[in-house]
């Protein structure tokens, strides 16, 4: 299986900086963490390369993945055909996340590790991870 990874760098002499990373083996995950807690590091856009396409003619995914890494906190966002939009259940004490693309609310920041056995499901799985809890965002 493999899921790629992209984000942006914020740059004052780049302002098209950014950063990917495409995924094969488990142990590849914590190299993403790594780059993600970079101070300069945005949320970064996952897609898992062997899921169908939502729509075929325009190469649309069936699924959304976002993640970020931001004091010490690891946050993760999922949509998919089958599932609302959601973040992870988190530690209460979490700050909320916000950049361009995203807004985790305050609570939804776990542990590193928690967030790198997320991903290592997705990547296993091409399904939303069943070893987090989920709650589902309505905004």
């Amino acid at each position: 299986m493999t899921i790629t990874a992209v984000w942006p760098i914020a740059s004052k002499t780049d302002a098209n900086a950014g950063d990917g990373l495409t995924i094969t083996e488990p142990g590849e995950v914590d190299e993403l963490i790594r780059r993600l807690s970079e101070p300069n590091a945005g949320p970064a856009s996952i897609w898992h390369e062997h899921r169908e396409l939502a729509d075929e003619s325009t190469g649309m995914l069936d699924h959304d993945v976002i993640a970020a890494v931001d004091g010490g906190y690891g946050y993760l966002s999922h949509f998919d055909v089958d599932h609302d939009f959601a973040v992870l259940e988190g530690d209460p004490e979490s700050p909320g996340l916000t950049s361009e693309d995203i807004e985790f609310p305050a609570g939804s920041g776990v542990a590193v590790g928690v967030l790198a056995a997320a991903l290592k499901d997705f990547l296993e799985t091409a399904s939303r991870p069943k070893v987090v809890d989920w709650r589902t965002v309505d905004w």
